[in-house]
Formats: C-alpha cells, structure tokens, sequence
C-alpha cells in the first residue's frame, strides 16, 4: 500500500530543493551549490530529453557558440538567449532564488595559432570556454562556474 500524505500533516514534511543524493542518501546541501550543479546537469543535457520540462537542458548551445565563421556578436546575442531560457526553465520549476545573469564567453588565448573557429570548437567540446554568473535575488553579488 502507498502511504498517502496530506499537507495538514505536519509530521510527514515535504522534501524540498536544494538536495544532494549521496550513497543512497538524500542530504541538505547549499542552495547556490545546487543551483549551480542544476544548471551543469543543463548544460550536460540535450534539450527536450527530460519529460519534467520540455525545455530543460542547452547541450546544443556548445557546438552553436563554436559554429566556425559566426561573429563575437552573434555568440554573445546566442549567450544572453540561452541565459534568458534557463531561467525561464528554473521560474516554470518553481526556483526563483538565483537567476543566471550570464552566459560569459572566455576569450581563447591570443598567442593560438589556430583560426577563432577552430579555437572555439576545440574549447566548446573539452567544456570550457563559458563560464555562467548566477545572482541571488535581490542581491548584487554574482557567483561564477566555468561550464
């Protein structure tokens, strides 16, 4: 038999975010580290693969940002976009706390001689190359993560 919890049932409390799942064990852990290791799981995610939301996950922003021939205006255009749908993602969810404020694209280093495209896609597909900004509601202080 299923239990059945009630919301007047203050002895059966809810699980809520932020939880981490270690050796079996569900544990209470840091609001903005979760935040954080929510939007990495995002960007590990192809878009429209999770049945909880049809718009969780930007997999597919690494290999665009690398595109070959696209301008440093069109990347930051594709960055704030992308910034833009996760956070309308973790509204829908319901976690409100933190918003991304940017997708950051890391300039490749100069002494390269690989053309920008080049440069970009090699660093897109080892995962570096963007470092997203979170900011606390309210606050003035951001939080970086290199994806």
């Amino acid at each position: 038999m299923i239990p059945a919890y009630r919301a007047d049932n203050l002895s059966s409390p809810s699980i809520a975010f932020p939880l981490r799942l270690r050796q079996g064990l569900l544990q209470k852990t840091d609001e903005r580290e979760t935040y954080l290791m929510l939007v990495g799981t995002m960007a590990r995610t192809p878009r429209g693969t999770w049945a909880g939301h049809p718009l969780f996950g930007f997999q597919e922003f690494f290999p665009e940002i690398a595109r070959e021939g696209l301008s440093e205006e069109s990347r930051a255009r594709m960055a704030t976009a992308t910034a833009e749908q996760i956070n309308s993602v973790l509204l829908d969810l319901g976690l409100t706390r933190y918003r991304v404020d940017s997708l950051v694209l890391d300039s490749p280093p100069k002494e390269s001689r690989q053309s920008d495209g080049m440069r970009w896609t090699a660093r897109a597909t080892e995962g570096h190359g963007v470092t997203i900004l979170l900011r606390e509601q309210g606050s003035d202080r951001t939080v970086g993560c290199a994806l």
